[in-house]
């Protein structure tokens, strides 16, 4: 189940990079995917995974990349921030999102049950488990803050800076689940106010409630590509 889920996250993430990395080639050592606009005037690249030096030439119509040379005076990804920060947005965002699902779940149920034990208990408990969600969704969010900056700091130091389409899409996406994040946050108090339960007898509270998960749902988007292409920049394919 794991292996068809990770294929198709690939699959998506494929549609998702196409347009930004246009004709792409892989590096023959660490077979990470990298795009044509990445090479220099002389049609040369340092692979951000490995760090071999690479030629691509096209022969009859396919693309050959020969490796002339090894980057070695850079720092190993042990020692670097980035990759463990994260661990944090990855895992408590998706994690948020499902209470939020919960009291979704339980806001529908709620007005046609006849069960009094559901309703005594959530009028006990959905408020409390609204509050763990919405914490659960800042600190998602205020962490991808840090990712965010130590991504940018590998990118200087570790990568000199080279203009890495795999990199402009890591920056892009994150700054773009930052800000739908943000918006996840604001909204969450609107849209179960005080009580941990959807009043869908209110047009605002619905309108807010659909920009609320469709907001969690472009997240989970830039979490998922994130994270694939992420790995793949750290360990190679």
């Amino acid at each position: 189940m794991y292996d068809d889920l990770m294929k198709i996250t690939d699959k998506i993430v494929r549609v998702v990079k196409k347009p930004l990395y246009g004709k792409t080639f892989f590096c023959p050592v660490c077979h990470i995917e990298l795009s044509f606009y990445d090479l220099d005037e002389n049609a040369c690249v340092i692979c951000p995974v490995c760090g071999v030096a690479l030629e691509v030439h096209q022969t009859y119509g396919h693309t050959l990349p020969v490796v002339n040379d090894v980057e070695i005076n850079r720092v190993q990804p042990k020692s670097r921030i980035h990759p463990v920060a994260t661990h944090l947005p990855i895992g408590l965002f998706p994690l948020a999102m499902m209470g939020s699902l919960f009291l979704l779940l339980l806001s529908l149920i709620l007005p046609v049950t006849a069960s009094q034990d559901i309703k005594n208990w959530s009028s006990e408990n959905l408020s409390s488990i609204s509050s763990v969600v919405f914490i659960m969704f800042a600190i998602a969010v205020a962490s991808s803050l840090l990712t965010y900056i130590s991504g940018v700091w590998d990118w200087k130091f570790r990568y000199g800076q080279r203009p890495y389409r795999v990199i402009t899409l890591k920056i892009i996406f994150s700054a773009l689940f930052l800000l739908s994040g943000i918006a996840v946050v604001l909204l969450h108090n609107v849209v179960f106010a005080d009580t941990g339960v959807i009043n869908f007898t209110n047009p605002i509270t619905i309108l807010a409630t659909l920009a609320y998960f469709g907001f969690q749902g472009l997240a989970m988007l830039f979490i998922a590509t994130l994270g694939h292409v992420g790995g793949y920049l750290v360990f190679g394919k």
